[in-house]
Order: C-alpha cells, then structure tokens, then sequence
C-alpha cells in the first residue's frame, strides 16, 4: 500500500534539493560576475579597479564580509540541524566551523573599526603591521602572521578543501567516514571545478589587490557549497551519498 505521507515528504525533500541547487548555481553565477567586472574595471582603469575591488571598505571588501558572516550562519544552522544524530562534541566543531568564517568576516573590515571610527589599541597599533584592529596582520617579534599562517599554510589547506576533497571523496570509503562523523561538507566536483579555474584566471588580474576578488569569489563559493554539498548531514538520506543515514 502506497504511503501518502511518504510521497508528500518525498516531494517536499526535491522541491528543497531543487531550490538548494538553484541558489548554489545562482551563489557561482555572482561569484562568475564578481570576476568578469574585476577584470572589466582593472581594463577601464586602475582607479576604477581600486575604487570598486581594491579600496578599503570597498563594496566587494564589504561584500566578502558580508558573506562570511552568513557562510558562518549556514555552518551553525548545519551543525544544530545534526545534533539529535551526532555527539555533542560533533555539534561544537560545526559551531567552531561558523566561528572561522564569522571571524574571517569581521577580520575583512577589521571588526567595523572603520565604520565605527574608533581607534586602534595601543598594542594593535605597535605590533601590527597596518595599524588596524586586526589579529592576522599582527607581527610577533620578526613574524608576520599573515604571511606565516594565513598566507601560504592557509591558502594550501583551502585549495585541498576545495579540490582534493571533492576527488577523493567518492573514492575513499575513510574520507566519507571522516566527512559524515566531522559533518564537514564536501564540494561538489563542479564546485572543485571552478575553484581550480579561478585559481588558474586570477593571477592574469593585472592588480595588486587582486586578490580581495579572489576572496569575494570565495566567500560566494563556500556559501554554495554549504548550502548544496555533495554529502548529506547525519540522520538524511540522500542516494548521492554513499553512507547517508
């Protein structure tokens, strides 16, 4: 005998699949706009480029953190969607996810300090190498923490995110077992796909600050990702997912 309360939920599962598809195409179409006009504005004018991408609080900085801000949400709205089906300690972690990128938000427009007009603490002001209310710009003795830990370190663990990640997980029965226990989403192949062209079209950029337009475009693609990964949380099936539950 057919379920009719089965079919209903059913249904309603792909019209949220189709809706979380639309979005995360729609998040990878701005992120595609973001980069076109970059490149367009730096083509007009190195002013024009400066003004819209490079600048201080400039509207794609702004964006960017914007964006972080809500990824953040995503991850938290995802680990608190998990909690009845994984540890507590599980439940932190998705929660500590949200916190890097809401972090990673504030550190974009150094904590508002400018929207907000005040000063930079006196030690910000002594060990950091702008003169702003920000920690990875700091310089502890002779190094600088952008360049230690958020430059190369950071870049190389993000591009195995965002592109071995996506290649190994339908191959590798031990990484869908960390991905669904850690509740860490994975990029879809076309997500690793587009990261790996704009990380390939980006240097062309012929800009010094190029890279706040790469950031932009990453902010967008994390925000897809979270909202349409190739896996499932605990507790959801999904036939894509090879130990969905």
């Amino acid at each position: 005998m057919i379920d009719v309360d089965d079919i209903q939920f059913e249904i309603l599962g792909m019209q949220a699949f189709v809706t979380r598809q639309k979005f995360d195409f729609t998040l990878l179409f701005l992120a595609t706009c973001v980069l076109v006009a970059a490149f367009i504005a730096s083509a007009m004018s190195g002013d024009i480029f400066f003004r819209y991408f490079g600048a201080e609080d400039s509207l794609v900085e702004n964006a960017t953190a914007i964006v972080l801000g809500i990824c953040g949400l995503a991850l938290w709205s995802r680990a608190f969607e998990a909690q009845p089906f994984v540890p507590r300690g599980i439940v932190a972690l998705g929660v500590i996810y949200g916190l890097v990128y809401v972090w990673a938000g504030g550190e974009e427009i150094s904590w508002g300090q400018r929207i907000l007009g005040f000063e930079t603490p006196e030690y910000f002001q002594e060990n950091n190498d702008q003169q702003e209310f920000t920690f990875h710009n700091l310089v502890i003795g002779d190094v600088k923490l952008d360049e230690l830990i958020f430059g190369p370190v950071l870049s190389y663990i993000i591009l195995a995110y965002l592109i071995v990640l996506p290649l190994l997980w339908p191959r590798a029965v031990w990484v869908q077992t960390l991905a669904h226990k850690m509740i860490i989403p994975v990029p879809q192949l076309y997500h690793a796909a587009f990261a790996f062209g704009v990380t390939l079209i980006i240097p062309f950029l012929d800009e010094s600050r190029r890279w706040e337009v790469y950031e932009c475009i990453f902010a967008l693609l994390s925000l897809a990702i979270f909202v349409h990964p190739a896996n499932r949380l605990p507790g959801k099936v999904d036939q894509r997912d090879p130990i969905s539950e």
